[in-house]
């Protein structure tokens, strides 16, 4: 019985210890796990911090660029605003310039027309007294009685005449091509005789100076469609300057081809050549080049632009190839067939 109970009692006790046991052990696992969560909220905060840190730092950067930037705006907004003011100036000045050069434009314009039409008048009856004179001396070489003297005399007069009218012509001429359209008087004429006879207008004065005009070129069987009166006045002016500026013995040479649809005319002269500087400005009215007539020949500075506008009326054009000491060589292009709507 007694035995019994100690049983008893030491299963009892054995009860009690195993609940100890497990008290105990639930108790360090409740430890283990607030320890555990207190560890993971700290690593949690700690963390959250950090990035919080890191946020704002990068918000902070951003902000700095975007002050940053806001300024360079500022800045640039305030240069545009000046540069906006400066073009308004500027604005303001080129409107009043070009309001004054409309003006004096206009006055300029006005003083042209009344140039040319001075140009105009003058010419026209410079003509009256040089005709008159023409006439005198007509009167005059009818007398049968002249002494050389006086028959040396009026072929002066008529030299001086001619080149009077000569220079009134050119001058109606330039006034002509920069006012008005000129009508052209298209004709077909053969290149043959139309050389043949213009080359013996010059017989005299290649004489004069012992000059010899030699003519090249396959040309006695064309014919051309052109103003006759155009091209004669282009050869003149060409064939004239070629006389004045070479020296006596010197010869001349004349080059008529046909190239395509165009009439290529060459004239070369043994003359001094145009240098580079006078060939940038020897098209344009009353330029005197640096080149003078051998003999004493009269210059208006005309010639030159005359024969540019001459070559365009005829749908042409005029180049030089010239080297100081070396001669002169002008080349005229201008179509075979020139057609109405060329004028």
């Amino acid at each position: 019985m007694f035995g019994k109970r100690i049983v008893a009692l030491q299963a009892t006790n054995s009860l009690s210890d195993s609940g100890d046991i497990s008290y105990w052990l639930v108790l360090l696992f409740v430890l283990i796990v607030i320890i555990g969560s207190y560890f993971l909220f700290k690593l949690y905060t700690r963390r959250t911090k950090i990035q919080r840190r890191v946020l704002q730092r990068k918000v902070e950067k951003r902000t700095s660029e975007i002050s940053k930037q806001k300024e360079e705006l500022q800045e640039q907004s305030e240069k545009l605003q000046k540069a906006y003011e400066e073009i308004k100036v500027k604005n303001i000045a080129i409107e009043e310039a070009f309001e004054h050069l409309t003006n004096s434009f206009a006055k300029l314009s006005d003083v042209n027309r009344e140039k040319d039409g001075i140009i105009s008048i003058v010419a026209h009856d410079l003509r009256t007294p040089l005709n008159n004179i023409e006439g005198l001396i007509q009167l005059v070489s009818m007398d049968g009685n002249l002494s050389d003297d006086q028959k040396d005399y009026i072929a002066k007069i008529r030299s001086v005449v001619r080149h009077g009218n000569e220079m009134i012509r050119d001058l109606l001429d330039i006034n002509q091509a920069k006012n008005q359209k000129p009508e052209l008087k298209i004709s077909t004429l053969g290149l043959g005789e139309f050389v043949n006879d213009w080359q013996a207008n010059f017989e005299k004065s290649l004489s004069s100076k012992k000059q010899k005009l030699k003519l090249d070129g396959n040309y006695e069987n064309l014919e051309l469609q052109t103003d006759q009166g155009l091209l004669s006045r282009i050869m003149d002016n060409l064939m004239s300057n070629a006389i004045k500026f070479s020296e006596k013995g010197t010869s001349i040479l004349i080059s008529l081809n046909q190239e395509d649809e165009q009439l290529v005319l060459k004239i070369t002269d043994e003359g001094p050549g145009i240098s580079e500087q006078d060939q940038q400005k020897m098209f344009k009215p009353f330029t005197r080049l640096s080149a003078v007539p051998t003999d004493g020949e009269p210059s208006n500075g005309l010639g030159l632009s005359i024969i540019k506008s001459l070559c365009q009326q005829l749908g042409g054009k005029i180049k030089v190839d010239s080297e100081l000491g070396q001669g002169t060589t002008f080349i005229v292009s201008i179509p075979m067939k020139l057609e109405t709507a060329t004028a």
